[in-house]
């Protein structure tokens, strides 16, 4: 009886014992221990990345959006300035979609969006360091072809056409320099343009590209560019067939599809009622019409201006300055300082100061006077010579080839669409 109260004992002894449960799935091998296998676990777990979408709000910077996100203030930190070095991270706005990973942990790994058609901006983690770089997006051109007869406007006339409006603004700016649209357009001119169009790889995304070649024929004259970068710059530029650039220091006219309201002169005031020199131009043009920059410059004021309502100066050179009053609004990025491009939006057509109308009063200063802006001469730009000339009128042989392959193509398709008589069965 002892001997069995010692056997119950030793066993009760041993069942207080803990014991860690032991896997094996392995034919001959040991049996793991439980904390072992755990370890083998979260070795897989750390390895895993988690990718979420991060969707910047109403008045959230992206600093406490990556936050928010699940990234540690650190980390947000060093992202943002390895981002910094591709992009302005001031420029991001409410809506903006960004890709993030995460590993197991909850560490930033990526911070990856689309910058434009064409780039991606890419922020790796690479030991306890983050890398920014742009990745290219893959993407397909193609060509267009069209034409048409203007009945009212150039504007009108391509948007009946099916032409982008991206477009239309790049044909109306290249002809700026040579054609004034409120005196020289009638009914009757004829336009076409030769344009490219990029596809993105999945085929989801379209963006209009460059004009390639167009024409503009006014009272039975052809007035013919073609886009072309000169040797030793960096910058593309339209020419006339006799390698003339298109480009002078100022356009024409700033806006187009508008009525020239007023001249530059003495006349009586329409708000204040007596005669005073009337020292710009008026057009008269709906509400929301764009306004280009005549030319490249520097913005000196884009502000609220008295009588002139919202209002804008460029100064060109030495020599020039323009002024642009009476605006809706102004366009994106213009403000005291910021450096404008020719043919660049710089504001839209309002009715804000002191006016009986919505329109645009453009006004043309040399050397610190008001001049006429439709009686101004411009000097033009360069002149192709020698071996330039030749290389230039090379490309004209090409480009005519390509748009006589795409009207072939599309009179191929014409013909085949109206012959074809095939029943269903």
């Amino acid at each position: 009886m002892e001997q069995v109260a010692s056997n119950a004992e030793s066993e009760e002894t041993l069942s207080n014992i803990p014991v860690e449960t032991s896997i094996s799935n392995t034919a001959e091998t040991e049996p793991l221990a439980k904390s072992e296998a755990s370890e083998l676990i979260d070795v897989s777990n750390a390895d895993e990345i988690f990718a979420k979408d991060l969707i910047i709000k109403n008045g959230q910077g992206l600093m406490d959006a990556l936050i928010d996100n699940g990234a540690e203030r650190r980390d947000a930190f060093n992202a943002i300035n390895a981002l910094s070095d591709h992009f302005n991270v001031r420029r991001i706005q409410a809506g903006q979609k960004m890709n993030t990973e995460y590993n197991a942990k909850g560490t930033l790994l990526s911070l990856s969006f689309q910058k434009d058609f064409d780039t991606m901006i890419v922020v790796q983690r690479t030991g306890d360091e983050y890398q920014g770089g742009l990745e290219p997006l893959e993407s397909t051109i193609i060509t267009r072809h069209s034409s048409g007869i203007i009945d009212d406007s150039l504007f009108l006339a391509a948007q009946r056409q099916g032409l982008p409006q991206a477009t239309i603004v790049e044909l109306i700016r290249i002809f700026s320099y040579d054609v004034d649209f409120q005196r020289e357009i009638r009914k009757g001119d004829q336009f076409e343009v030769f344009y490219e169009r990029k596809i993105s790889e999945d085929g989801r995304r379209v963006q209009e590209g460059d004009i390639i070649y167009a024409r503009l024929n006014i009272k039975g004259e052809d007035i013919h560019l073609y886009r072309h970068t000169p040797e030793g710059s960096d910058y593309p530029e339209y020419f006339h067939e006799d390698g003339q650039s298109s480009k002078k220091a100022l356009m024409k006219t700033p806006i187009e599809g508008a009525r020239l309201s007023s001249h530059y002169g003495n006349r009586k005031h329409p708000v204040l009622g007596y005669n005073r020199l009337h020292k710009g131009t008026d057009f008269s043009a709906p509400t929301g019409t764009p306004i280009m920059a005549a030319g490249d410059g520097v913005v000196e004021r884009a502000s609220w201006f008295g009588s002139f309502g919202n209002y804008v100066r460029i100064r060109h050179n030495g020599s020039y300055k323009t002024i642009y009053a009476h605006m809706s609004k102004y366009g994106r990025g213009i403000k005291k300082g910021a450096r404008v491009q020719q043919g660049q939006i710089i504001g839209y057509v309002g009715a804000t100061g002191r006016v009986t109308g919505r329109h645009l009063h453009y006004e043309v200063h040399k050397d610190g006077k008001a001049v006429n802006p439709m009686s101004l001469k411009m000097p033009s730009g360069i002149k192709l010579n020698g071996e330039p000339l030749k290389k230039f009128e090379m490309l004209i042989a090409n480009v005519q080839g390509r748009i006589n392959d795409t009207k072939t193509h599309i009179l191929l398709a014409r013909h085949d669409e109206e012959t074809d008589t095939s029943v269903a069965p």
